[in-house]
């Protein structure tokens, strides 16, 4: 085998290697499933900061904020943050975050939340999907991207959300919508429902009434709004 056939042959078992080596590092696996808990007052104040993965969170009788959290890494390291703490006399706080491996791609982590059903939420969500239900106090999301699925809350809500599709049902209070881009459903809402919209259907269902502040462009499709004639 001459010089050059051998060279090329290993020019290209090495580049093969690389593509091999920067395919794998592109899907983060799971590292460690952690588990936290702390005893919260009714009616408390519960603040999430998160980043990058999906939550699920899910309102129930208990006394204390249950968590479950996933941690996805293409390399398995402490690289991340997760943090609960109390918050002062009345609040508790969940800080969930990861850093970029700096080729472009990103860990992430999971969560999985039970808290008490009368807690008071605040969430600031990075990307990933969320999903929401059984509250009864009020409710307040600002999302990067992702889809946002809520149903059962009692109390008011209050979505800021960039980019994802947004599905409300069963909302004990007024909703009020700030969007970027995504389709909105709202359904079956006992107060006022508000929306402020970039882009995107909007389909509102059986609700106390309706106020479009801003709409970009999208149907808007409307049916059972008790106070008006729409």
């Amino acid at each position: 085998m001459s010089f050059f056939s051998t060279f090329c042959r290993v020019v290209t078992i090495a580049a093969t290697a690389l593509i091999l080596g920067a395919c794998s590092l592109s899907n983060p696996t799971l590292q460690e499933t952690r588990d936290l808990e702390l005893v919260v007052s009714a009616d408390s104040r519960f603040e999430i900061e998160a980043g990058a993965g999906k939550l699920i969170l899910e309102g129930d009788e208990g006394t204390s904020i249950r968590i479950q959290a996933e941690i996805y890494q293409t390399i398995a390291s402490d690289d991340y943050r997760l943090i609960l703490e109390s918050d002062g006399d009345q609040g508790a706080r969940l800080i969930s975050e990861t850093t970029s491996t700096g080729l472009g791609m990103s860990d992430y982590i999971d969560l999985s939340i039970r808290v008490p059903a009368s807690v008071k939420l605040r969430i600031e969500d990075g990307s990933g999907s969320i999903r929401i239900s059984n509250l009864t106090n009020i409710l307040d999301i600002d999302d990067g991207s992702g889809s946002i699925t809520i149903s059962n809350v009692g109390g008011t809500i209050t979505v800021d959300d960039s980019s994802g599709s947004l599905s409300i049902e069963n909302a004990g209070g007024d909703v009020m919508i700030d969007d970027g881009s995504g389709s909105i459903t709202v359904v079956d809402t006992a107060g006022t429902v508000t929306i402020r919209d970039g882009s995107g259907s909007i389909t509102v269902r059986e609700a106390g009434d309706f106020e479009l502040l801003e709409d970009g462009s999208g149907s808007v499709n409307l049916k059972g709004i008790r106070n008006s004639s729409k």
